[in-house]
Order: C-alpha cells, then structure tokens, then sequence
C-alpha cells in the first residue's frame, strides 16, 4: 500500500485536479490545494463516490502566510510531505508593449515565485527526511517564444531554469526536481484574467517578419 503525501497546488481544475484524483487512485493520500476552496466541487464529488484519500486545503502560492499555513497543516495532520507539484498558474496572453507591468509582476508572482514560496516552505522537511520529490508544471511555451504570450512564455523561461537549478542543488541530500511541460490542454486557464492585444496582429512587425 502507498502511504506518500503529495501535496498539489491549483488543484480546483485542469492539470492539478487531474493529478489529484490520478495519485489517490493510486494509493497516494492528497493534500489537493487551491486558493478558493469553494472551487473543489468536482473534487468533493470524487471524494464521495470513491472514498479517494483527498484532503482539501486553502493555499495561495502569492500569499506567504498562507503558504507556510498549508505547509503547516499538512504536516501536523500527516507527518512528511513525500511529492510536490507546482501546478497552480495562469496565462497572461498580450503584446510585450502593451501589458502593464503590474500585470508582468502578477504574472511573476504566481507562476514563478509561488513555486519558489511552496518549494522553500517543504524543503527543510524534505531534508529532514532526506527524500522527496518536487515536480514543477512548465509548459511547451517554456522552451520556445511565440507572440503575444510574452509574460506568460517568460515566466515559464524562468521556471525551466530554477528547476534545472533545484536539480544540481538538492541532487546531492537525494531529492528529485524535475519540469512536466504541459501541451494543449482546455482548463480554466485558456478563459481567465487574459490580457489580449487592443490592435489587429497585422498591425506589430513581429507578424511581418
């Protein structure tokens, strides 16, 4: 029987809900965190009909104090955190000159330093524990540009080098730190908090060269 904790950001939808219900299928006991915990409809629905090790959790990855809470939680109710997955993140779609820089922070702040608030938050258990995972979601868009995906391709640029880092550095106390890049994949993400560009994509010399 698998007794690991993974713990899962953004786990209301998409990627992590499916990894939720795919690792306590498997025998894993799920700590599926999310910032609006009134989202987890589609979990507590699977929770009940098969009786799935989930536990449900407020966590918002721009929030330290809400970090370490969960982080907290997580290990007063379960003793270790064996996985993580950096799921939680969103797309901000819009021209470089376009897009404000408080959006370009936003952007930032949930897609890479909420991975580097989750990741500092465990890794003194993990260490303790000399094992454990860390899988961060990155995306296609991580190792190629295409226009008008700017914020969102460079935060994902960014965390394709922190995990890289993570790798060389937890390496040697036997922890695992790998990048999934997500394809095409319909979730919420593909809908919300979208900045688009105001003119016609005829109008930038990007799409003439």
């Amino acid at each position: 029987m698998n007794n690991q904790i993974a713990l899962i950001t953004g786990s209301n939808s998409g990627i992590g809900l499916a990894t939720s219900l795919y690792l306590a299928r498997r025998g894993f006991t799920v700590w599926a965190t999310m910032r609006n915990v009134e989202k987890a409809g589609e979990l507590h629905k699977a929770i009940e009909t098969e009786k799935l090790p989930i536990e449900i959790a407020r966590l918002d990855v721009c929030d330290d104090e809400s970090v370490q809470s969960a982080v907290a939680q997580v290990l007063q109710k379960s003793g270790r955190i064996d996985v993580v997955v950096n799921n939680a993140g969103y797309g901000l779609r819009g021209a470089v000159e376009e897009v404000s820089l408080d959006e370009w922070k936003r952007q930032f702040e949930t897609n890479f330093f909420g991975v580097i608030r989750v990741t500092q938050a465990v890794l003194p258990q993990m260490r303790a524990q000399r094992s454990g995972a860390i899988v961060n979601i990155s995306s296609v868009l991580g190792r190629f540009a295409i226009p008008f995906s700017g914020p969102y391709t460079a935060s994902k640029f960014a965390l394709e080098g922190l995990t890289e880092t993570l790798r060389y550095e937890l390496g040697p106390v036997e922890h695992q730190s790998d990048p999934h890049r997500a394809g095409v994949h319909r979730h919420e993400i593909s809908r919300e908090r979208a900045a688009r560009p105001s003119r016609p994509r005829r109008e930038f010399p990007v799409c003439r060269l």
